[in-house]
């Protein structure tokens, strides 16, 4: 993909006929750019909706948006949860996932997901602990997120460790179903040199924590660092820029020739025309992690399968 890092499902661009002179101009091009992008739908979905019958990974991206089973095949669960969906949002309920309709998905997701320190521990944590049949102590840590993957597999829901809609329904706590409860991220840890190779890490990481936890923005981080949220290679390009590593913004396809080929000893940056992420010390930075766990950060690996990899010289 060419500027940023995701594109949605359904947005087509009128076509002239033949013959025909007329051009946009520059600036309209790019706002219909702009436009054509949806958080969360690839680029393999730019063409038409997502719709029953559709097997791909567009597919399971939308699933987890609709906090089902996300096998990847659009089949009749989905168009039904779909539909609900979008009867509840006052949408055509065709059961096509189309740019509207994943916009408001996503909209929908940051409302039920909030990062909010309440959300980590307290009576709330307490009741589904009991739930799943741990111990209660309010504070949603590693175990308790341990238990509630399991839960979530057991039950046919993405184990994703986020106590969403879904999975208080299955654990039978329909009234506390919002906001969701996940487990509060950890900051990277940074490393204690200032200077040279050590510096420049340092400086990245810190870059990272200041946006770690900053909203998923449409083409954010490209008209300038300083924005109010970032997609994935807004994301990347702030945290070189934050070690003199990049002077102006790259979107994904651009990272695929940034620096020197392969796995860093440091850093790691893997890139495709769809995506991009990296890794800093073993520890991945991507925006996926944001939607999982609220943070950017996440110690879960991630593969590299489909992606050019690169590193900054030096590092």
């Amino acid at each position: 993909m060419n500027m940023y890092s995701h594109a949605p499902a359904g947005i087509q661009t009128p076509a002239y006929q033949a013959g025909t002179t007329r051009r946009w101009p520059q600036s309209l091009a790019a706002l219909v750019l702009v436009l054509s992008i949806s958080l969360g739908i690839t680029a393999d979905a730019s063409a038409k909706a997502l719709r029953k019958g559709d097997h791909n990974r567009n597919v399971v991206t939308l699933q987890q948006l609709l906090h089902i089973t996300a096998d990847g095949t659009f089949g009749d669960g989905t168009v039904r949860a779909l539909k609900k969906f979008q009867r509840s949002h006052h949408l055509t309920a065709d059961g096509l996932a189309g740019t509207q309709t994943v916009a408001a998905l996503r909209r929908a997701n940051r409302k039920a997901h909030p990062r909010a320190g309440s959300t980590w521990s307290g009576p709330r944590v307490a009741q589904m602990q009991r739930a799943l049949g741990i111990g209660a102590d309010g504070k949603f840590g590693p175990g308790t997120q341990k238990a509630v993957k399991a839960f979530q597999r057991k039950h046919g829901l993405t184990a994703d460790g986020v106590v969403g809609q879904a999975t208080w329904a299955a654990l039978g706590l329909h009234s506390f179903a919002k906001p969701a409860l996940r487990r509060k991220p950890k900051p990277a840890v940074l490393v204690p040199s200032s200077g040279g190779a050590s510096g420049k890490i340092a400086r990245m990481i810190a870059a990272g924590n200041r946006i770690a936890t900053t909203p998923y923005v449409w083409g954010g981080g490209h008209g300038s660092f300083r924005a109010a949220g970032y997609d994935c290679s807004g994301s990347v390009s702030y945290v070189l820029h934050g070690a003199g590593l990049l002077k102006t913004p790259l979107d994904s396809t651009g990272f695929e020739s940034y620096g020197a080929a392969g796995p860093g000893r440091h850093v790691t940056i893997y890139a495709n025309g769809g995506h991009v992420f990296m890794t800093i010390n073993g520890r991945r930075f991507d925006t996926s992690g944001a939607s999982q766990g609220g943070s950017r950060w996440s110690n879960s690996p991630r593969s590299g399968s489909g992606y050019v990899v690169r590193h900054p010289r030096g590092l």
